[in-house]
C-alpha cells in the first residue's frame, strides 16, 4: 500500500511540473506575441488554455482521492493539501498568460507602434520565479523556496517602473493611451503571475512546518498536533 502511494505522490510531482512548464511557455508565447504584434499567436495561447484546465482537474481530483482512500497524516497529508492548492495556482498563471495574449491581441488590432518596455525582463523572471518555486515545492526545499519569496520585492519593483515609464508616454502623448493601457494590463499580469509562484513557494513552508504563516518558529495549532502520531 505505501509504494502505491509513494508511486501515486510521483505521479502527482510529475503532473505538477507539467502544469507548470504548460504556465510557462504560455507566458513566453503570449509576450513574444506581443512584442511581435502577432495576433494569431496570441490568440492560439488562449485555445491552448484547455489542456491546462483539464490537467489542474486531474490533479484535484487525484489528491482527494489519496485523502480519502488512504488516510494519510502529517507531512503525507500537508503534501497532498499543498498539491491542490499548487496545481490551482499553476492554473491561475496560465490564466495570467492569457490575460497577456489578449492584451497582444489588442495591441495587433491597434496597429501600434509602442514598445514593450520591459515586458520581455519581467516575463523572464516571472517565470524563473515559477520554475524554482515548484522545483522547491517537489523537492520540499524550504531554502529554495524562500529565496522566491525574497524575489517578489524584485519584480514589484519591475512592475512600478513600467507603470511609472507608460504613465509618462501616455501623459505626453495621448495617442498612446489605448496602447498604454493594454502594456499595463500585460505587466499587472505578469506581476500577478509572480504573486502565485510566491503563494507555491509559501506552501513549501506549510508542508515543512504545518503552518501557514510562512514562519518556520511557528507551530500548528495543538489540535492538528494532536492527530499526528508522535513519530510523524
Amino acid at each position: 500500500m505505501r509504494t502505491q502511494f509513494n508511486q501515486e505522490l510521483n505521479q502527482i510531482s510529475a503532473d505538477i511540473r507539467t502544469l507548470s512548464e504548460q504556465a510557462n511557455q504560455a507566458a513566453s508565447r503570449a509576450v513574444a506575441a506581443l512584442i511581435k504584434r502577432d495576433f494569431a499567436e496570441a490568440r492560439e495561447v488562449k485555445r491552448d488554455d484547455h489542456s491546462t484546465d483539464q490537467l489542474r482537474y486531474e490533479i484535484e481530483n487525484t489528491c482527494v482521492v489519496l485523502m480519502a482512500t488512504q488516510q494519510p497524516v502529517a507531512t503525507d497529508l500537508r503534501k497532498l493539501v499543498a498539491a491542490t492548492f499548487v496545481a490551482v495556482e499553476l492554473e491561475r498563471c496560465a490564466d495570467y498568460a492569457k490575460g497577456v495574449a489578449k492584451a497582444a491581441r489588442r495591441l495587433s488590432r491597434a496597429n501600434s507602434s509602442a514598445g514593450s518596455y520591459n515586458l520581455a525582463e519581467m516575463e523572464t523572471f516571472a517565470r524563473g520565479m515559477l520554475d524554482r518555486a515548484v522545483n522547491a515545492f517537489i523537492n520540499v526545499d524550504v531554502a529554495a523556496a524562500k529565496t522566491v519569496i525574497s524575489d517578489d520585492d524584485h519584480i514589484d519593483g519591475m512592475y512600478d517602473d513600467l507603470v511609472n515609464k507608460v504613465t509618462s508616454d501616455m501623459t505626453e502623448d495621448f495617442t498612446q493611451v489605448e496602447s498604454g493601457t493594454w502594456l499595463l494590463h500585460a505587466g499587472h499580469c505578469l506581476e500577478r503571475y509572480a504573486d502565485r509562484a510566491t503563494n507555491i513557494a509559501e506552501r513549501v513552508i506549510f508542508i515543512q512546518s504545518g503552518n501557514l504563516t510562512g514562519d518556520l518558529n511557528v507551530h500548528p495549532p495543538e489540535a492538528a498536533r494532536k492527530i499526528e502520531p508522535p513519530n510523524a
